[in-house]
This record gives structure tokens, C-alpha cells and sequence, in this order.
């Protein structure tokens, strides 16, 4: 009898041991990289819906910060990718004057807070490496992407493979809606400006056109908004919804992100695509009552990066309507 209680009396303490000496790691550790075992904090395993297997434990990177954040009950729960970025700063601030569950993602989480502060939870995400999305999507309702290409020729990696990357990983951890800042442009195929952009930017039109196609056939709720040239003063002017892309203009940054969130909360913005200018003859706030008159099936024709056939005709015949003239006048005068 006494063997019995020396025996479980021991089990009991390296029990003990063994859990005092992870959490003593955790509370030391100040590594912020993946490979930290108090960052890489183990999931309890659970069970596989479909195969009715164990899932192995996963790894999470949620800043040290957020342990303590305040999760709304009954809220969704948002994220944000490129919450770092000149835009995604004013999504955040717009979906914290809503007293949103906000979950920012960034690449550099350091460098983001210095930016943006708030009781929301940051977690390290990067669109190039699909490991890193699958686990920190975790728990997210919807998902808010104004994630884009920042010049050079790595619009395919970012606008193209990115947005395959986010959509897997949306799908894998059950994201119900998507809301996907784009450009106009990405669904003018043979529009001027856009063949242009192709020409110059490594086909930066082409991938996003793809990247948004992704998004179409995802099986997802999805938003996707093309906003014109990004600058101007938020507020200031109305805000003009079309679709099939046949616009140009300006709109703001601040205005962009208020219709990114407000697609949250209408119904009649789900599986949408359309483009957004600034337009003075709209009076400012009209716009909230637009996406009940828009389309589901409308977004324009995808554009391939090719020069359409048509920039190739049309200076041919010129040409030879030209030549022609010339020898005509030439034999006149003979």
C-alpha cells in the first residue's frame, strides 16, 4: 500500500516538473521567430471531420502582446492582411469605430505597431509562405485582403501565387467571406490603360485578374473591390460604384477602406465585383444604398497581358490607309 502511494506520489511531481518547466521557458522567451518553442505554443490535437483522424498539433504566431486582448463574444472575428500597409491602417482604424474582433497580420509586427496601436491581437502572416497562413487564420470569419504588389516583377508572386496561398488557407481553416482589394483595370482587358500597365509592369493587370478569378471559383462568399488611382482627401466627395470596368478615376484611401468594411455588414455586397471612384455629382454617404443594384455575374473580361489584337489592326490599316493616300497623290501630280 505504501509502494502505491510513493509510486503515484512521484508520477505526480515530474508531472509537476514537467509542466513548471515549459511554462518557466514561455515566460523568458523573447524570441519572436517561428522556431521559438513558446511561440510555436501546441494546439491540442482534434479530430478530422472528414476522415475521423487526429490532427496533428500546430504551431501559432501570435505577437507576446495579445494574449491578453479582449474577444468580443458573438462578434465575428476579421482579419486583416496587409494590415500594415497605407491601407489596411485605415481598415483597421475603421473596423475599431465599429468595436470589431480584429485580427491584423503583418510581416513585420515590430514595425507595424509603431504605426497602429489598439486592443486587437497581431499575428505574423506572410502571403509568399503558405505555412504561416494556414495557422494564423485559424478562428477567422472573414477575411479582408488589400494585400498588393509594390513595383518590380513580383506581381505574380504577390497579386497571382498570394492570393492562391490566402484562398487555400481560407478554405482549410473556414473563413466565410473574403473581401479582396483589387484595381480597376484587372477586368478591362483591352482597355488602353490597362494594356499599358501591362506593358510597363510586368503584367501587374494579368495577376490580378487571375488572382481575383482565384477568389470567383473558391467556393467562398466573396467581395471584390477595384478601387481607381489611389489619392484624395477621404470624405470629400461621393462615391461612384460601377462594374465591367469600363471607369477611371481617383478615390481616396480612407474611402476605399470604408467600402471594404461596409462590405461586411450588407448582404447585397456578397459575391460582387465592382469598381469605385470618387465622383463630385454623388452626394457623400449615397453610396452605401449602391451594392443592392450590382451584379454577380458582372467583372469585365480578364486580361491576359497580351496586346490585344485590335492595338495591332488598327495602326496597321492607318498605315496603309496612309501609304495609299500618299501614292494616290503622288500619281496625280504625274
Amino acid at each position: 500500500m505504501k509502494f502505491r502511494k510513493f509510486y503515484a506520489l512521484t508520477l505526480l511531481l515530474l508531472f509537476s516538473h514537467s509542466i513548471y518547466s515549459h511554462d518557466s521557458e514561455c515566460l523568458v522567451s523573447k524570441d519572436t521567430e517561428y522556431n521559438g518553442p513558446c511561440i510555436e505554443r501546441l494546439k491540442p490535437r482534434a479530430l478530422n471531420v472528414i476522415d475521423r483522424t487526429m490532427l496533428e498539433p500546430q504551431a501559432t504566431l501570435f505577437s507576446e502582446d495579445t494574449e491578453g486582448v479582449l474577444v468580443k463574444p458573438d462578434v465575428p472575428l476579421i482579419g486583416v492582411l496587409g494590415a500594415s500597409g497605407r491601407t489596411g491602417i485605415l481598415v483597421i482604424q475603421e473596423l475599431q469605430s465599429r468595436d470589431s474582433n480584429i485580427r491584423a497580420f503583418s510581416r513585420n509586427i515590430e514595425k507595424a505597431k509603431e504605426n497602429i496601436s489598439g486592443d486587437f491581437e497581431w499575428v505574423y502572416a506572410d502571403v509568399t509562405k503558405p505555412e504561416t497562413l494556414t495557422v494564423a487564420l485559424q478562428g477567422v470569419d472573414i477575411l479582408i485582403s488589400t494585400i498588393g504588389s509594390t513595383g518590380g516583377d513580383n506581381s505574380e508572386l504577390i497579386d497571382y501565387q498570394g492570393s492562391i496561398n490566402f484562398v487555400d488557407a481560407a478554405k482549410e481553416s473556414g473563413v466565410k467571406h473574403i473581401i479582396y482589394m483589387s484595381s480597376i483595370g484587372a477586368g478591362g482587358a483591352e482597355n488602353f490603360s490597362t494594356v499599358i500597365i501591362n506593358l510597363v509592369t510586368d503584367k501587374a493587370m494579368k495577376w490580378k485578374s487571375l488572382g481575383e478569378d482565384y477568389i470567383r471559383n473558391s467556393g467562398i462568399d466573396f467581395t471584390i473591390v477595384r478601387p481607381g488611382g489611389l489619392r484624395g482627401e477621404l470624405g470629400t466627395l461621393g462615391i461612384r460604384f460601377e462594374q465591367g470596368d469600363e471607369i477611371i478615376g481617383w478615390i481616396p484611401r480612407g474611402d476605399v477602406a470604408s467600402v471594404l468594411v461596409a462590405s461586411i455588414y450588407n448582404p447585397d455586397a456578397l459575391n460582387k465585383t465592382f469598381e469605385v471612384i470618387n465622383d463630385e455629382s454623388l452626394a457623400i454617404g449615397a453610396w452605401r444604398d449602391e451594392f443592392k443594384n450590382l451584379t454577380t455575374d458582372e467583372y469585365g473580361k480578364i486580361a491576359t497581358g497580351n496586346l490585344p489584337i485590335n492595338y495591332i489592326l488598327v495602326p496597321l490599316v492607318i498605315l496603309v490607309l496612309i501609304i495609299y493616300l500618299i501614292r494616290r497623290r503622288r500619281k496625280k501630280r504625274f
